[in-house]
């Protein structure tokens, strides 16, 4: 009997300390998912380092062309991520541009107010004031 007996509180000691242990490992599981590991907040600090000069050299790359020698693509970027409104000159056509008959032009721009102008080749020039509200859509056409 005494083995039977000592045998039966080794089992119960042995299914307290296993509780124990499942106790301490979930409590441990529980602090780690309050807590962010050091090395994963450095990480996303690390990479919000890189993508903000990764923003800051595409900017500058940008400032330095004009906007009427991009494409549409680059043309919406630029209004999209840089913030950078098209003037007047930017929106200049080259001369390439102004030999060809009739053109459509479509540029995104963000909302406010725009002195828009076009220049015929003999140097006519046209200019229109527009105030774009956001999602509005303006068609200009210019007779020179």
């Amino acid at each position: 009997m005494d083995g039977a007996r000592t045998a039966g509180m080794a089992r119960a000691v042995l299914e307290r300390a296993r509780r124990r242990r499942r106790e301490e490992e979930e409590q441990q599981r529980e602090q780690r998912a309050r807590e962010p590991p050091a090395r994963l907040g450095a990480a996303f600090a690390s990479l919000g380092a890189l993508l903000q000069r990764a923003a800051a050299e595409c900017e500058e790359y940008y400032r330095c062309v004009p906007a009427w020698s991009c494409n549409e693509h680059e043309v919406k970027h630029i209004c999209r991520y840089h913030s950078r409104q098209a003037g007047e000159e930017e929106l200049k056509p080259s001369k390439e541009e102004t030999r060809k008959a009739s053109r459509d032009i479509y540029i995104e721009v963000s909302p406010g107010t725009y002195s828009i102008t076009a220049t015929s080749e003999d140097m006519v020039k046209q200019t229109h004031v527009v105030d774009v509200s956001a999602g509005q859509s303006i068609d200009l056409t210019f007779v020179l």
